[in-house]
């Protein structure tokens, strides 16, 4: 009598509410097993997915750092995605910094004020890499199959990306097929008997 008190003292917006939290946790309050089956069942496989994914992401992206720095002579200790990105564009950091300068001149055109030149030569110097930061790839293959590994590392992190929406998506579902189905169902208590009903 103390789980029927239980299961009866659930309302449709509790239960709607914890399948929003958890998809399919609603439903099993509910007493509805199958239907909390296939909420639990996607949501599980929804999360193992997208750790799965980034799991790959991540491999692949030491992969890409590995090949940058065999074949074109990287040094990689610090950098950021501007620089990953800047390799996977330019043959090699003379090209890029080369790109840079066409910037610094778009931004500040020729003059002669000395602050504008002043602001150029800083965007230059702040946007460039020289010295131990340079690169350049042994061959052109090897640039081609850099690109591969970083777009494959996009696309782990886009499938991982498109996992969370799911998840987002199992959620609402969730939370609407329990507060419907929920609110379909009426239960009344007296001293001697349960009535449950049915709402069309």
């Amino acid at each position: 009598m103390l789980i029927l008190a239980i299961l009866i003292s659930i309302s449709p917006a509790k239960a709607s509410f914890s399948s929003f939290l958890i998809p399919g946790t609603g439903d099993l309050l509910l007493g509805e097993k199958k239907r909390a089956s296939v909420f639990l069942t996607a949501e599980a496989t929804i999360w193992l997915s997208y750790f799965g994914f980034r799991w790959y992401e991540g491999k692949v992206h030491n992969s890409s750092l590995n090949y940058a720095s065999l074949y074109a002579d990287a040094n990689l200790y610090g950098k950021d995605d501007r620089y990953f990105d800047a390799m996977e564009n330019f043959y090699s950091s003379e090209n890029y910094n080369e790109w840079v300068k066409e910037q610094a001149r778009m931004m500040y055109p020729d003059t002669t004020d000395p602050e504008i030149l002043e602001k150029r030569r800083e965007y230059i110097n702040e946007n460039s890499y020289t010295g131990e930061d340079a690169w350049e790839w042994r061959e052109l293959k090897y640039a081609y199959e850099y690109d591969e590994l970083r777009d494959r590392k996009r696309g782990f992190a886009n499938k991982a990306s498109n996992m969370v929406a799911l998840a987002i998506a199992n959620r609402f579902i969730s939370f609407f097929v329990t507060y419907i189905a929920g609110s379909r169902v009426s239960v009344r208590v007296d001293q001697d008997k349960v009535e449950v009903g049915w709402r069309f």
